[in-house]
C-alpha cells in the first residue's frame, strides 16, 4: 500500500533526529563519595528530547508512522466496529481524579520536595510503591516525625468537602499504623458538619489531632523541614513539620459524566462519592 522509505516519507526540519542522553557526572567526580551519578535531562536536552515525536500536526495519509513503526503496528485498512452486547447490568466504577491545577501555590506543591498530595501517599503506603509501603520524606529518605495534612483547595460543595476530608483522614490513619510514634495533625475550615456526622469514628482515631483552621502559606527551612503558617481565630501560628500532606478535591471525570448520561443516569459529581456511605476506615488498633 505504502513504500516503506520511500517518497511517502516527509521530513520535517524541526524535529531532532539524534536521541539525547542524559547527563552523567565524570569519573573522577565519582570517587570517594556517593553523589547522585545519573543527573537527568537538563532543559535544554529536554525540550530536543521532547521534540523528537512524529509531529504530524494532523494525518495528511503520509504514511511516515507507517514506515516508522518497526512492531508494523499501524493498519491503516481497519475500520471501526460497533458491537451490540447484550448485559444484565453495568457497573460503572470509575475512580476519581484530582485536579492539580486547584492547589493552592502557597502551600509549596512543587516548589518544596517534602510537600506531597494525599494520592501520591497513597503510592507511598502501597507495598508495590516507590519507598515498598515506608513513609519516608522525599527529599531524603528519612522517616518523618511530624505529619501535617492540610485542606489545599479554598471551597468546595459541602458532600464533596466531606469526602476530601475522609480520603484524608483515612490516609492519616493508614499512617499512624506505619508510624506509631509520629505527631499527627489534620488542618482544614468548616468541620462542624463532618465532625458531627463522623462523631464516634473521630473519638477513636489514635492522636491524630484535627483543628478547625487554614494554612496560609508553607516555607522550606534549611533541612527542608517545613513551616506553616496556620491561621486559628484570627490569629497566625508557626508551626514546624517534616512532611505536609495536601489534602486534595476528587472529581469525576468528564468521561464518566459522559458515560453516565448516555446511560441515563444522573450522577452528580458529589451524590456520587457519597452516596455509597463514604466514611472513616476503622482507627481501632
Amino acid at each position: 500500500m505504502y513504500e516503506k522509505k520511500g517518497r511517502f516519507i516527509v521530513e520535517f526540519q524541526d524535529i531532532p533526529k539524534a536521541r539525547q542522553h542524559q547527563i552523567e557526572i565524570d569519573v573522577e567526580e565519582r570517587r570517594g563519595n556517593y553523589n547522585e551519578v545519573e543527573l537527568g535531562f537538563d532543559e535544554q536536552r529536554a525540550l530536543q528530547e521532547a521534540k523528537r515525536c512524529l509531529s504530524c500536526r494532523r494525518c495528511l495519509g503520509c504514511a511516515l508512522c507507517w514506515a516508522e513503526c518497526k512492531p508494523e503496528a499501524i493498519i491503516f485498512e481497519m475500520e471501526d466496529e460497533i458491537l451490540d452486547l447484550e448485559a444484565d447490568s453495568v457497573i460503572i466504577a470509575p475512580g476519581v481524579e484530582r485536579p492539580l491545577g486547584r492547589l493552592d501555590k502557597r502551600l509549596g506543591f512543587g516548589a518544596h520536595l517534602n510537600v506531597i498530595t494525599d494520592t501520591q501517599l497513597e503510592r507511598m503506603l502501597s507495598r508495590t510503591g516507590p519507598s515498598a509501603g515506608l513513609v519516608i520524606r522525599p527529599y531524603d529518605g528519612e522517616v518523618p516525625a511530624s505529619i501535617a495534612f492540610v485542606q489545599s483547595y479554598a471551597a468546595a460543595s459541602p458532600e464533596m468537602h466531606q469526602a476530601a476530608l475522609c480520603f484524608g483522614i483515612n490516609g492519616a490513619i493508614q499512617v499512624r499504623s506505619k508510624l506509631p510514634q509520629a505527631d499527627i495533625n489534620v488542618f482544614a475550615a468548616n468541620l462542624e458538619d463532618f465532625k458531627e456526622a463522623h462523631q464516634e469514628s473521630l473519638a477513636r482515631l489514635d492522636r491524630i489531632e484535627i483543628t478547625e483552621a487554614s494554612v496560609s502559606q508553607v516555607d522550606a527551612l534549611e533541612d527542608q523541614s517545613l513551616e506553616l503558617s496556620i491561621e486559628v481565630n484570627g490569629s497566625v501560628q508557626k508551626s514546624e513539620f517534616d512532611l505536609v500532606v495536601l489534602i486534595t478535591e476528587p472529581h469525576i471525570s468528564q468521561e464518566i459524566k459522559s458515560l453516565s448520561k448516555s446511560l441515563g443516569l444522573g450522577i452528580e459529581y458529589a451524590n456520587f462519592l457519597m452516596g455509597g456511605g463514604q466514611g472513616l476506615i476503622s482507627a481501632d488498633k
